[in-house]
């Protein structure tokens, strides 16, 4: 993710990881990792419930959600969605990004003279 986090920053894509885990060790992952966006702690309950998860399904991870500037979820993938987590994750990442990106994006128009 640093990578993608670097490159699309400038375009206004935000990068944001929270461990959702009761014992998740934010700060060995920072010091192991040392990405360049936030890294938290999301209680697993409160997760799930921003993910508008179904309460009686069994949730997998990871989950990795694309929220538009409005703040709204626009995709969400997790665990059991293994052809969005294959080989090809960095790719699928960069396509859900730019879509984003893309959206409310006009051609600046000249006023009339």
């Amino acid at each position: 993710m640093s990578g993608i986090a670097t490159d699309l920053k400038p375009k206004g894509f935000e990068v944001a990881e929270a461990a959702v885990n009761e014992d998740g060790n934010v700060p060995d992952f920072i010091k192991t990792y040392n990405p360049p966006f936030p890294v938290g702690k999301a209680g697993g309950l409160n997760a799930l419930e921003y993910l508008q998860w179904p309460p009686k399904e069994r949730p997998l991870v990871p989950f990795m959600v694309f929220i538009d500037r409005q703040g709204m979820i626009r995709a969400q993938f997790t665990g059991v969605d293994a052809k969005f987590f294959d080989d090809a994750l960095e790719k699928n990442i960069r396509e859900q990004a730019q879509k984003l990106l893309n959206e409310g994006k006009t051609k600046r128009k000249v006023p009339a003279k």
